[in-house]
């Protein structure tokens, strides 16, 4: 809710949370489907295949915009820095998560992103949200610590690597949603979506050939397979080339807040097709992360209107100083006129 959108339509504002809302429910319903591949394929084997093939089907689709409007050396490098960052995200989870941080607690640390982006907004673009967004982002963190909260959860020195590396994967979330509000302002979105979705696909290929050599296990089944083409075309070209686009007509910080719901769409899908349970503080959390995202919603259509309310009369103070000086201009050549 940073002031720094120039205020769109409220019409667009709602369009875009709407939009990624439905980038949340996608990725929350990939949860299920991506567990059970990981248990036969490797998880960067994994991301390689995924990436890849959303990198390939962006290409294809945006080859004739891509060839009618060449991108610049600008567009690579912004592109390639949003994948660098995504690609970070992705990696450091997955190291922390292998090093003994518990999924839960691994879930609760990448949601401080929520918190990371308004500071980094705040610092690097100089975007301050809205006092009253602290708020909203305090109910989405306790949401989050509700939701993920586990019994079992260990602050050992043992757990301090994973724990690290899972924070430093959130900061790199937290620098993709910054850096795509950034150069989405100078950029068009296909090129940043294209080059961001294929840096993370040539990255992860290489950490993939360095793990395992040219001999790395790829064990083919239809889930495997069902997966790998989902979260490819669906969770991956789709989703980027979305968000990338909207984010133009929203803020960092409101992204942040709405990226908290994943999990909640993740739970919701892990119920209704497993046999997993939630206890009701989970379902707490649950609710105060959507009231979370909903008091943001609610925040920004007052501010936009607040804000143009605030421009309206300025606009006419302005308009009327120029009729003002176009008058008193006038006036003065007609009195040029007469003494000649």
């Amino acid at each position: 809710m940073d002031a720094s959108k120039n205020n769109p339509p409220i019409w667009q504002q709602v369009l875009a949370d709407i939009a990624l809302l439905i980038v949340n429910v996608i990725w929350g319903s990939t949860f299920i489907m991506v567990d059970t591949a990981v248990e036969t394929v490797s998880v960067f084997v994994f991301l390689a295949l995924r990436f890849g093939i959303a990198f390939l089907a962006l290409l294809i689709f945006f080859a004739y915009f891509l060839i009618k409007k060449p991108p610049t050396k600008a567009d690579l490098w912004r592109g390639v820095l949003i994948g660098v960052f995504l690609f970070g995200g992705y990696t450091f989870q997955t190291f922390g998560l292998q090093c003994g941080t518990g999924p839960g607690k691994a879930g609760f640390i990448t949601g401080l992103s929520v918190v990371l982006v308004p500071i980094f907004s705040a610092i690097i673009l100089k975007k301050k949200p809205h006092s009253l967004s602290w708020l909203g982002i305090a109910i989405a963190v306790i949401g989050l610590g509700l939701l993920s909260f586990d019994t079992g959860w260990h602050f050992g020195i043992s757990d301090i690597k994973g724990d690290f590396l899972v924070l430093a994967g959130a900061i790199c979330f937290a620098f993709h949603i910054i850096s795509i509000d950034r150069f989405i302002q100078k950029s068009l979105f296909i090129p940043l979506t294209v080059f961001q979705v294929g840096t993370t696909a040539v990255l992860s290929w290489l950490l993939t050939v360095t793990f395992w050599g040219r001999s790395f296990p790829i064990v083919f089944n239809s889930q495997v397979l069902f997966a790998v083409i989902f979260t490819g075309l669906v969770a991956t070209a789709l989703i980027y080339a979305t968000q990338t686009f909207v984010q133009k007509r929203t803020s960092p910080t409101h992204v942040a807040v709405i990226f908290a719901t994943e999990p909640v769409f993740a739970a919701i899908f892990a119920v209704s097709l497993t046999t997993e349970t939630f206890l009701l503080r989970q379902w707490g959390g649950c609710a105060l992360i959507l009231a979370a995202m909903l008091f943001q919603q609610i925040l920004d259509i007052f501010y936009i209107k607040d804000a143009r309310a605030k421009k309206e009369p300025l606009k006419n103070s302005n308009t009327e100083k120029k009729e003002e000086s176009k008058t008193h201009s006038i006036e003065e050549e007609k009195t040029q006129e007469k003494s000649v």
